[in-house]
């Protein structure tokens, strides 16, 4: 772009490729984001789309394409054509993360130039689409980074966390008059069971359940004490009752046993319901379980499915 005293020369090959580009890496992150096999040929389709706006938004007698409207249409399309066939409740996720993207890497452009550019120039917005003057095209690096944050480890981070609150719950524990309240997360690879009676393990820190269970009790209990397998038979019958020794393997380790016991009752509370037995076992455990400390047991899916 040239300015001659109130005269702005654009140059539509330059907006072209450079939306063109902008658009490829923003529906690129947002197939990332939705979990959506990305296509090579669609994001080339749908980012010329986006240019092809990007020049006929510059022209008076096409107004329409400014509007509200003509940008949403635009950007439906863009989707569409980048990711057809998704279904309704995919598509309108996927037009919303369009949005966010957008939205996240234009911040971070003029918030990168605000802060760190001191040579003078100015963004002019004509219809609805930036002209930039003496700001170096560089800065659209900053850009790219961001949506290439946005679709490699922002995908897997927000997908996580968000997974995380959806599966977590609140676990109480009643035994013997007292209680602990710790989180808890429903997790589809614990299939523990008492090979006895068949009921679910819910796998715990045994450190969330000292103020539970008696002192001299827990030190017992460590997986790594070679006496764990005659614990049950060691104790009085009130305890040996609750006691079971629950089978398991793991990633470096087989046939390993874990000390189980049945509490009087748990309460699981979620954002849907809330589950009153005493139809489970403890499975206990010498280590954290989240690295975060988001949570400390591990739910059998089980135990929502019957309730």
């Amino acid at each position: 772009m040239e300015e001659t005293g109130l005269t702005v020369k654009v140059y539509l090959d330059v907006i072209l490729l450079v939306n063109f580009i902008m658009d490829f890496f923003i529906l690129w992150a947002t197939g990332k984001l939705s979990n959506l096999p990305v296509k090579i040929s669609r994001l080339v389709l749908g980012a010329f789309i986006g240019a092809l706006y990007s020049i006929a938004v510059l022209l008076p007698q096409w107004s329409f394409f400014s509007s509200f409207l003509g940008k949403s249409i635009c950007a439906f399309l863009m989707v569409l054509v980048a990711y057809p066939l998704q279904g309704v409740a995919k598509f309108i996720r996927s037009y919303m993360y369009l949005y966010v993207i957008s939205f996240a890497m234009g911040g971070a452009v003029l918030a990168a130039v605000f802060l760190l550019d001191t040579s003078p120039g100015f963004m002019q917005v004509w219809n609805g689409v930036g002209i930039i003057r003496g700001i170096h095209y560089s800065w659209l690096v900053v850009a790219l980074v961001v949506v290439g944050f946005l679709g490699y480890g922002g995908f897997h981070y927000l997908r996580k966390g968000w997974l995380q609150e959806e599966l977590l719950n609140s676990l109480t524990i009643y035994f013997h008059n007292n209680k602990v309240m710790i989180p808890a997360l429903l997790d589809t690879g614990n299939q523990l069971i008492d090979p006895f009676t068949k009921k679910p393990v819910i796998v715990v820190e045994r450190a969330a359940l000292e103020k539970l269970l008696p002192k001299d009790f827990l030190p017992k209990t460590k997986e790594g004490n070679s006496e764990i397998s005659e614990l049950p038979g060691s104790l009085d019958e009130t305890w040996s009752s609750r006691l079971r020794l629950i089978p398991f393997n793991s990633v470096g380790k087989s046939n390993g046993l874990m000390i189980g016991f049945q509490p009087d009752i748990v309460v699981i509370k979620n954002k849907k319901k809330e589950i009153i037995t005493s139809e489970v076992f403890l499975g206990l455990v010498n280590r954290p379980l989240s690295g975060e400390g988001r949570y400390r047991a591990l739910l059998h899916p089980q135990i929502l499915q019957e309730h």
